[in-house]
């Protein structure tokens, strides 16, 4: 065959392969970008979690009035006045995306008192009972929130999504 110096492009084979390769390439990703995608999906709620009840705190702090966050398993929870109960922050969630999951709690309330002290309390946000991809979050008697990494408690990996 005598080649031409004049034409340029791609062989029907050269296309073939780099669509072969690219759709190789694009069976290995889709997985892991899923995965991605849920497990930031559990942080997120894990980040929105600490969010609403550092809110809680400062309001109580701030009004010198206790607070308390209404725990419910079907509903939004609720951060209101103790006093007054008008409720002024909800927190929705869609146990489909993260499951939050509390340690006992008096009448599932968690209150902060208004020097910012708070009832000591254990969640755990999880998907699927997968606790390797699941976040504990520990409310402290001193009021203080901890956020331990994903799948870890204490150091050690978080052997289940029961706080």
């Amino acid at each position: 065959m005598s080649s031409r110096t004049d034409m340029h492009g791609f062989t029907l084979v050269e296309l073939m392969i780099t669509l072969a390769l690219l759709g190789i390439f694009a069976a290995i990703a889709v997985p892991s970008f899923n995965s991605l995608i849920r497990n930031n999906q559990v942080q997120s709620k894990a980040e929105e979690l600490v969010i609403f009840l550092q809110h809680a705190r400062g309001q109580a702090v701030l009004n010198r009035q206790a607070y308390e966050v209404q725990i419910k398993s079907n509903a939004s929870w609720e951060i209101s006045n103790a006093g007054s109960g008008e409720v002024e922050r909800f927190l929705e969630h869609n146990p489909a995306q993260a499951q939050i999951l509390s340690s006992a709690l008096s009448d599932d309330k968690l209150v902060y008192r208004a020097n910012g002290t708070a009832t000591t309390a254990k969640f755990t946000i999880c998907r699927d009972s997968d606790p390797t991809t699941g976040y504990l979050l520990e409310v402290q008697a001193s009021g203080g929130l901890v956020l331990y990494p994903r799948g870890k408690k204490d150091g050690a990996a978080l052997d289940s999504c029961k706080p």
